[in-house]
């Protein structure tokens, strides 16, 4: 037989092992050495959300002293950094009122943001420091009506009659500037606004601007009246509260005072009858807080 006709032996194909391949994983992300997942509430302060917190809030709305919590939690906002409470709660208030900023935030949308409320800080010093309480009164007041009352200038029965105004009514609000440790909390000072009041257990609801570390919470009026008065270090004054509302409401809130003493019904304070007007054309006028302004600027 010739060579070219001699068969050559058949080579089979073998197929190549299967490697069976592990579904990748996701790896969880490392969680820094120091970091936090919110704080536990005090004892006596009673979370918003729990069974108790419900309770509360429930029989707050329907004795009439939560009229302004739906405005507020509809434009409710967690500050977009660690010390923005000051300008956060503004903003949420702002919205609330329904206040048109003049300005556009994203896009072609006019809106409150935190960012866009500008002190007469630098950012760094902001995110650093936040503002005292003059300078939120500055700021608050380029934007709305403002009253404030500082510490004791206002006595504990005086600070329950306002919680109980603003509380029924949903075209002013009530924001506090406090000091954390009386509430037993970890911090210092803080601004917050109030949503509610309970009348039988005497205790508000501060709907906390910093929800990544404490929930919306239920507080005694009296231990909250004790948290205005500490010092801020940085001022050498005490902290307060302001009463807001629009620059254009007819609602005269230096008169408040005078307008629910006059009153002999806790009901009744909250009425259109017994609300203090102002003559038309008689509005504040609009104060700057721009930087710069020596009025606006000083450290307290």
């Amino acid at each position: 037989m010739s060579s070219s006709s001699a068969s050559l032996p058949t080579v089979e194909a073998t197929a190549s092992p299967t490697v069976a391949v592990a579904p990748s994983i996701p790896v969880a992300p490392s969680t820094p050495a120091l970091s936090y997942y919110r704080r536990e509430l005090p004892t006596d302060l009673v979370s918003f959300t729990s069974a108790a917190g419900r309770k509360l809030f429930k029989e707050s709305l329907n004795e009439g002293y939560a009229e302004g919590y739906f405005n507020l939690a509809g434009n409710f906002t967690v500050q977009s950094e660690p010390a923005y409470c000051g300008p956060s709660s503004l903003a949420m208030v702002l919205n609330a009122l329904e206040v048109d900023p003049g300005r556009t935030w994203k896009g072609v949308w006019r809106w409150y943001s935190d960012e866009l409320l500008e002190s007469c800080r630098t950012e760094s010093d902001l995110k650093a420091n936040g503002i005292t309480f003059d300078q939120f009164l500055c700021l608050a007041s380029s934007h709305a009506q403002v009253v404030a009352k500082r510490g004791a200038q206002a006595s504990r029965e005086e600070f329950l009659r306002d919680i109980m105004y603003v509380t029924q009514r949903d075209d002013v609000f009530m924001v506090l500037s406090f000091s954390r440790p009386v509430l037993g909390q970890t911090g210092d000072g803080h601004f917050s606004p109030i949503g509610a009041y309970h009348p039988e257990s005497r205790m508000a609801l501060v709907l906390d601007s910093a929800r990544y570390k404490y929930p919306s919470w239920f507080g005694d009026v009296d231990t909250l009246y004790d948290s205005l008065q500490p010092v801020d270090s940085e001022t050498g004054l005490p902290r307060g509260y302001f009463l807001i509302s629009r620059l254009d409401s007819r609602l005269d809130l230096n008169l408040l005072e005078s307008s629910l003493l006059a009153s002999n019904s806790s009901r009744s304070e909250g009425t259109a009858e017994n609300l203090a007007e102002r003559p038309s054309g008689a509005y504040p006028i609009k104060i700057s807080c721009g930087k710069g302004s020596s009025s606006c600027c000083s450290a307290k």
